[in-house]
């Protein structure tokens, strides 16, 4: 009966003063919404400077028609094992092969390449940054006497600027988040504290006539709870929702050939279309931590404004 009695006190806590509860769930819910954003797009955005940094950073294309002797003696003039990690040549064949595989959802885009249609090249991953920019020196300096080479394509530029704005991110993201997650911990704690304050008389009497703290307390950290629970709930939703109908809605035009592949290349591309178990595991974890949020919130509002009224 304890429990019975417990839940019913915490359903009437949450309809006693319903506007005040709405505005809680309300703010909860945008916080632990932007929280999933910018979480979402800090992870994105780690997984792209995982996978460019792992590719080549310098792809050096030659002529269509240059003979494999060539390339090969340009590969041995610039091949320096202090600051190259790895250089592999790719030729024509294996350039189709690769195109085929980044293309196999779009049959047309495949059906008009050929293996004489790309150019062969040399990828090529420095050992570090420093070495990076000392090797790219010395194949700009080998490019300018070497009429085979056709063009050189650096990714330093793109890892550093996807870093800087990876950083800005999480540096906006944190402050924002931490001041509205302030922002919700201090209003679950005045919705908690005013509904200690409506229920003051009855606390009491109950007080009095023996009740023990736990009964007192457990209906006010389950309200805080189920404010957490909500907020994190109805978040999850929000990103799910419109990031699948976006997909489906968008589904082959150019941009979802683009996105598609762009996270087929991360290893992400599970997010793209519904799973049940991505979904869930999404779900839980914004549960899980918005409960947390809203325990602790109600524990903090309790230990006070009870203190206070005994």
């Amino acid at each position: 009966m304890s429990n019975t009695r417990i839940l019913s006190v915490t359903k009437k806590n949450i309809k006693r003063n319903k506007w005040l509860t709405a505005s809680t769930i309300l703010v909860t819910t945008i916080v632990f919404t932007l929280t999933s954003v910018f979480v979402s797009i800090s992870i994105l955005l780690s997984k792209t400077i995982d996978y460019y940094e792992q590719r080549a950073q310098v792809i050096v294309f030659f002529k269509k028609g240059t003979p494999e002797e060539d390339i090969f003696k340009f590969k041995d003039q610039i091949d320096n094992p202090e600051l190259i990690e790895e250089i592999d040549y790719i030729s024509q064949e294996e350039a189709l092969e690769i195109y085929k595989e980044d293309f196999a959802d779009d049959p047309d885009l495949i059906s008009t390449v050929t293996a004489d249609s790309l150019p062969a090249s040399l990828e090529i991953r420095a050992k570090n940054i420093d070495a990076l920019i000392t090797l790219i020196d010395n194949i700009n300096k080998a490019r300018e006497i070497n009429p085979n080479v056709d063009d050189v394509m650096y990714f330093e530029d793109v890892v550093n600027n996807i870093k800087t704005l990876s950083r800005i991110i999480n540096i906006g993201g944190i402050i924002l988040i931490t001041t509205m997650i302030i922002v919700t911990v201090a209003l679950i704690r005045v919705t908690i504290g005013f509904n200690i304050k409506v229920h003051q008389e009855e606390i009491e009497i109950m007080q009095l006539v023996g009740s023990s703290d736990k009964f007192i307390k457990t209906p006010f950290l389950l309200e805080g709870t189920f404010y957490g629970i909500a907020g994190g709930f109805l978040a999850s939703l929000i990103v799910l929702i419109p990031w699948y109908a976006t997909n489906i809605y968008s589904s082959g035009t150019d941009f979802s050939i683009w996105i598609t592949q762009m996270f087929k290349d991360i290893n992400l591309e599970y997010v793209l279309k519904p799973n049940f178990t991505f979904i869930l595991v999404f779900i839980l974890i914004h549960i899980i931590i918005g409960s947390l949020i809203g325990f602790l919130s109600s524990l903090s509002s309790v230990k006070k404004y009870l203190k206070e009224e005994t």
